[in-house]
C-alpha cells in the first residue's frame, strides 16, 4: 500500500489560490518601478544643458525663443529645444501572468536623431537620457521590486 500524505490537496489548493494574487502584486511593483523609471527619463529629456545666455554667445538662434531661462545642468542631459523628444517618449508595459516587464524609451521612426542623441557624433557629445534615467532610477526599483 502507497504512503499517503494528509493534507497535500489542501496545500496544493492554498497554492493554486494564491498564485493570482501573487501574480498581480508582482505586476502592480513592476508597473511601479516602471512609472518611476518613465518619470526620470522625461525629466531628463526635458531639461537643458545650456542658459540661454550661453546659447547666445554661441550665436544659437533658439537663445531667441524662449522668455525663461531654466538654467544649466549636467553633461549628460539633452538639451530640449522643440519637446519633439519628449513628446516621442514611449512606455510599453508586458503584463501576464508568466511575464512582466516596463520598457520606456524612443522609437528612431518618431526621432530620427535619437541614435546620434544617444551615442554622439563628431560634433556632437552623446547625451544618453534614457541610461541616465535608469541610473536614477536603480535604487527607487530595486526598493520596489524588492531586489536585484
Amino acid at each position: 500500500m502507497p504512503a499517503k500524505i494528509e493534507g497535500l490537496e489542501n496545500v496544493l489548493a492554498n497554492i493554486r489560490n494564491i498564485i493570482p494574487t501573487e501574480i498581480a502584486k508582482m505586476n502592480s511593483r513592476i508597473g511601479l518601478a516602471g512609472d518611476v523609471l518613465e518619470t526620470n527619463v522625461k525629466l531628463n529629456a526635458s531639461l537643458t544643458d545650456h542658459t540661454l545666455e550661453d546659447l547666445a554667445k554661441m550665436g544659437h538662434p533658439y537663445s531667441k525663443k524662449k522668455a525663461t531661462d531654466s538654467g544649466p545642468h549636467p553633461d549628460d542631459i539633452v538639451h530640449n529645444q522643440s519637446g519633439t523628444l519628449y513628446g516621442a517618449i514611449q512606455r510599453n508595459d508586458n503584463m501576464s501572468d508568466t511575464v512582466a516587464s516596463v520598457e520606456v524609451g524612443v522609437s528612431e521612426s518618431d526621432v530620427s536623431y535619437i541614435k546620434d542623441l544617444i551615442t554622439g557624433t563628431p560634433k556632437m557629445r552623446p547625451r544618453n537620457f534614457l541610461a541616465k534615467g535608469l541610473r536614477d532610477s536603480k535604487d527607487n526599483i530595486q526598493s520596489i521590486i524588492g531586489g536585484d
